[in-house]
């Protein structure tokens, strides 16, 4: 490999007109690493997120292979794909044709937790086979991608959090007790979110940020039926996002699944402590009772009774919990992250 470095990220997340923050962290991985590279080059490729049927989206993949043809004429030394499949088959095939490249994949989390299967493990160990590297972005991931694709570890590394975005407004006062973000998903637990809200004293504040038709419908009859402690945001920027963490007491997450969430961490980057599903992937940010608290989603009673508890804290307490929020996870600030990302792409 020469001095100098060339790089194609390929991603199946990308920000579209529709999905305005599908696949962000991927975008901001990607602009940080290209700033703080010098003398090498890196070039994208990704998807644009976007509103289908099933057929549409067979036609929207057609579409993405045949534009991803003038890159098999491209020179690069590394590879990096974001999210396993299905765009493994056009870096695969890349690789095929050029062998000497490195190709380097990060696993996000659902990649390889639901869409890798014991009926379809065998296949996708195939393609598997031509990784050179691997980026879990938890410890959960890394573990899947060993029993189920039989691949060493890499080195286990978030996406990162954008700190120039995220952090601590103490001008800001607390408008909302509670703060959901995400997809409006079952997988996310926003059922047992609309319970939560649905069976709790109105005198709980939340703010819901988040995008799902179904779920934004069941909300807004909610608010109808006299539930004006909900706050529904849809499609917030990063910007509008930090305001409302630092305008909420805690984050609440009741995922049924997760990689390695990055929406706890820009909490906590807020000094926002966290409730969250008892779930292996938040054990590995989370250390109950110093920047958050974990309950198990099976018994929604319990999880109300947990949030009143904790929302009844006194201030000094609360004030520990907020501290240690801040100074959790600061290794998985943007620039580290990208910084290690290019270690390895010169490695």
């Amino acid at each position: 490999m020469s001095n100098t470095v060339k790089i194609l990220v390929v991603s199946n997340m990308y920000p579209s007109i529709e999905k305005a923050y599908s696949g962000i962290f991927v975008k901001n991985q990607y602009e940080k690493t290209k700033e703080l590279l010098h003398r090498d080059k890196i070039d994208i490729f990704f998807l644009r997120r976007s509103y289908t049927s099933r057929i549409g989206s067979v036609f929207k993949y057609i579409k993405t292979g045949f534009k991803f043809i003038p890159h098999l004429f491209k020179r690069y030394d590394v590879v990096h794909l974001h999210f396993f499949f299905p765009l493994i088959l056009l870096v695969w095939f890349y690789k095929i044709c050029h062998p000497n490249t490195k190709l380097i994949v990060t696993f996000h989390g659902s990649d390889i937790n639901l869409l890798v299967t014991d009926r379809n493990k065998k296949y996708f160990r195939f393609f598997a086979k031509k990784i050179d590297f691997t980026i879990p972005v938890g410890q959960q991931v890394s573990k899947n991608i060993k029993t189920k694709l039989h691949l060493k570890t890499g080195k286990i590394l978030p996406v990162g959090i954008n700190d120039a975005i995220f952090y601590h407004d103490p001008q800001l006062i607390k408008k909302y007790d509670l703060i959901f973000v995400g997809s409006f998903l079952k997988i996310k637990g926003v059922d047992i979110l609309y319970d939560i809200v649905k069976q709790s004293n109105k005198s709980i504040r939340f703010c819901i940020v988040g995008k799902g038709l179904e779920y934004e419908k069941m909300f807004r009859d909610l608010q109808n039926q006299g539930y004006q402690n909900i706050s529904l945001k849809i499609d917030q920027s990063q910007n509008q996002l930090r305001v409302l963490y630092n305008q909420s007491r805690f984050l609440i997450l009741p995922s049924r699944s997760e990689g390695f969430p990055t929406v706890t961490l820009e909490a906590m980057y807020c000094g926002t402590p966290v409730l969250t599903s008892d779930i292996p992937q938040f054990k590995e940010q989370i250390a109950a009772g110093y920047n958050g608290f974990m309950f198990p989603i099976k018994n929604i009673s319990v999880i109300i009774e947990l949030i009143e508890q904790k929302l009844k804290i006194p201030e000094v307490d609360y004030a520990k919990l907020k501290l240690a929020a801040l100074e959790s996870h600061k290794q998985y600030a943007l620039t580290n992250v990208c910084h290690e990302l290019i270690k390895i792409y010169k490695s």
